[in-house]
């Protein structure tokens, strides 16, 4: 029986809400959901399941996730591994550590280069995989080396061999599974450090939404270089968004100049902050944000997805990609 089978790997739970272990409060139920908490258990747990031909999905902390309503058919695998270690310069950190705890370690440790990761939800594996960053910062500026599980064995990969990109990764296009990671920082001797991460976090609480379950942001920043790709000769994008929003001209000179457009700024500009489909609302605060008010479902968020794409293209011309995954 496979429910046995999996007990040999960690704790299982047999028609498991999704809902209690996504940060959307979201989700149907898991045919079957494993806990895992050690390294070795889950690379064998991963062998078993490839052997057995049994459909699996990985997830961590649960964020920059939108779990269907439906559920998953197959093995969810919870990965809790939560080693760590300093080296000198360098942080080992098993998959499931949580990102903002690796942060405050490097901090305590009196290493620099990390602030970013104190206001970042989820786990470091998950984190790497969608290269996430902060206030200017990104985890592939940081990142050594990536140990992972592919195909039935264990290897490692370089930071090149990653081939990060803005929010995504080589594991975002496979079907790699992130073990662990290593990350390689600075020494600092002063407070800085401490201080950059406070006001990360005090930023973080000022301008993105408190007390509704959310997923983070929902949409990546808009690449200016994908548009000029994409709409080739068919208008000037820089000149359209100052014509049709001059009290934001400084704005979106910031913009050029760094290359990306705020996809929280085009959401606000075409006019959907606050727009509510069911339960799932745009966030007042934040137009990257949808929040759950209680009782949403995928498919409120999903319809709501929809119709922001929609609209943003409508009166801006930008095609905004959804930064979140859809299971």
């Amino acid at each position: 029986m496979l429910y046995k089978d999996l007990q040999n790997f960690g704790a299982v739970k047999s028609n498991e809400p999704l809902a209690k272990h996504t940060t959307f409060k979201i989700g149907g139920l898991a045919e079957y959901f494993v806990t895992v908490s050690e390294t070795e258990q889950l690379i064998g747990l991963l062998r078993f399941l490839d052997g057995q031909g049994i459909a699996y999905f990985i997830i961590g902390g649960g964020s920059n996730m939108l779990a269907a309503d439906t559920g998953f058919h197959g093995v969810v695998v919870h990965i809790k591994t939560q080693k760590s270690e300093v080296r000198d310069m360098e942080i080992m950190a098993e998959a499931g550590c949580i990102t903002v705890a690796i942060a405050q370690l490097s901090l305590q440790t009196g290493l620099t280069g990390f602030e970013w990761g104190v206001g970042v939800p989820g786990t470091i594996g998950g984190a790497v995989r969608g290269n996430a960053g902060a206030m200017g910062g990104e985890i592939r500026d940081s990142v050594k080396k990536v140990t992972v599980y592919r195909d039935g064995e264990v290897i490692e990969l370089s930071n090149p061999e990653c081939k990060f990109g803005y929010r995504d990764s080589i594991f975002k296009n496979n079907s790699d599974v992130i073990l662990s990671v290593e990350l390689t920082l600075k020494k600092t001797a002063d407070q800085n450090g401490r201080k950059k991460a406070l006001e990360y976090l005090q930023y973080r609480n000022k301008t993105q939404p408190q007390g509704f379950s959310s997923t983070g942001c929902i949409f990546k920043n808009y690449e200016i270089k994908n548009h000029e790709w994409e709409n080739k000769n068919q208008f000037n994008l820089k000149q359209n968004l100052l014509d049709k929003f001059p009290e934001d001209s400084e704005k979106i000179a910031k913009f050029f100049a760094i290359g990306k457009i705020s996809a929280g700024w085009l959401v606000e500009k075409a006019g959907m902050k606050g727009i509510q489909i069911g339960q799932a609302k745009v966030s007042e605060t934040h137009g990257n944000f949808v929040v759950n008010l209680g009782g949403a479902s995928a498919v409120d968020v999903i319809r709501l997805v929809e119709q922001i794409k929609e609209k943003v293209y409508t009166e801006i011309g930008v095609i905004l990609e959804e930064e979140i995954q859809i299971i």
